[in-house]
């Protein structure tokens, strides 16, 4: 179970990032999502900012924002695999997370 100051730092970096790629006049695609929650969540977790076992309910929360941001056009079950499929992957590039740590 995450505490709510870990949740507030997941959506707090979400929002971040997301302002970034506006300045930048990007949009957020879904393989640009998948880059960002896998190396963010992989850093998390080397930074010890999660434990390896909270790894997967910081996953559900970046892809129900996500999904917010799609107007909720993924589906449950969907919004799971996709989920899985993040927390496998042992991904980290500091190039996509950078603009959460821009000030």
């Amino acid at each position: 179970m995450l505490t709510q100051t870990q949740q507030d730092m997941i959506r707090g970096d979400f929002e971040k990032f997301l302002n970034s790629l506006r300045s930048k006049k990007r949009p957020l695609d879904f393989d640009l999502f998948g880059e960002y929650a896998v190396s963010i969540l992989n850093f998390y977790v080397g930074s010890s900012l999660l434990t390896i076992q909270e790894k997967s309910d910081a996953a559900d929360i970046l892809v129900r924002l996500f999904n917010a941001g799609l107007g909720n056009r993924i589906s449950p079950s969907d919004l799971k695999e996709i989920a899985a499929s993040v927390i496998q992957d042992p991904t980290l590039d500091y190039s996509i997370i950078q603009p959460v740590f821009d000030l």
